[in-house]
């Protein structure tokens, strides 16, 4: 393993010195967080850090290959293990396709790190989900949004969900206005 390892830190660390981590413009990218097996609701950020990294580098990651090799250095504990063995299979002679494509890669991230039913997590997050005082209505958005993304619900029940979020005092002026509550989310 640590030689497979270091097999690919020197690799991204040739191609990061040919190529820092800037993009054309000089904007300078933040890598991604480590992400481990033990706390799957990270999965989702860990990759959509690993995206924003590719964006803006997109000379060093212009293969699947490259952000597949860059994303595993990043994984630690039993999902580095898992991927470990691929590595070395591959090295054997047995082909791992997803080594080679990363929409492949990240399914299996999802398949065997993620959580196991996102969408009932999701359905469960914008049950409970609601705005806490003090908070800015665009805190609440943001996250009704990232739950709501996720679920497919028509108009009536997410127009439903976000009123039940609100705090009293919203609802209570949303209730007495002359038009009638909105049906559109």
């Amino acid at each position: 393993m640590a030689e497979v390892l270091s097999r690919l830190a020197n690799t991204l660390n040739t191609n990061q010195t040919s190529a820092p981590n800037t993009n054309s413009r000089g904007t300078k990218a933040h890598i991604p967080d480590t992400f481990g097996s033990t706390k799957p609701d990270k999965l989702n950020n860990f990759l959509f850090q690993c995206r924003l990294y590719f964006r803006a580098n997109l000379v060093q990651f212009d293969m699947d290959i490259a952000k597949i090799n860059f994303a595993m250095t990043y994984l630690t504990g039993v999902a580095q293990d898992w991927f470990e063995v691929g590595l070395n299979q591959e090295d054997q002679g047995i082909p791992q396709d997803w080594l080679s494509n990363w929409n492949l890669f990240v399914d299996k991230l999802h398949r065997h790190f993620g959580l196991s039913y996102p969408v009932g997590e999701a359905a469960n997050m914008l049950d409970n989900l609601c705005m806490k005082p003090g908070n800015k209505i665009s805190t609440y958005n943001v996250d009704f949004m990232c739950y709501a993304s996720q679920l497919g619900w028509g108009n009536s029940v997410l127009c439903h969900c976000y009123y039940q979020g609100l705090p009293n005092q919203i609802q209570d002026s949303i209730s007495t206005r002359e038009q009638e509550k909105p049906t559109l989310f």
